[in-house]
């Protein structure tokens, strides 16, 4: 009874490494380039929402992501895109533009 057991128990320790060994072989194995992609920068906007520059090669992809949704805003060029960094409005400038939205609106 204990040699049955023994030889079960060998049998499961082998097939288990094989298993491990087997993983470890196929992730060493997949395709693609280390770094490819490269995150450049995160806004959130709130819990699982928010805007993402990522670098794909020579092309920053500006994403729009959700919990449930990725959308491609815009594609940059990665030279242009470190070379000229957008600064933010100042605040009266964004204050001027809403009241011409609201005149517009208002009509």
């Amino acid at each position: 009874m204990s040699a049955l057991l023994l030889k079960t128990i060998a049998a499961l320790g082998f097939v288990v490494m094989l298993i491990a060994a087997t993983a470890f072989a196929y992730k060493k194995r997949q395709p693609g380039i280390p770094g490819f992609f490269h995150l450049v920068a995160y806004h959130p906007f709130g819990p699982r929402r928010g805007v993402a520059a990522l670098r794909v090669g020579q092309e920053v992809l500006v994403l729009g992501l959700t919990n449930t949704d990725l959308k491609l805003l815009r594609v940059l060029d990665a030279d242009k895109a470190q070379a000229s960094p957008v600064s933010p409005p100042v605040p009266e400038d964004i204050v001027s533009r809403l009241r011409k939205i609201k005149e517009g609106l208002d009509g």
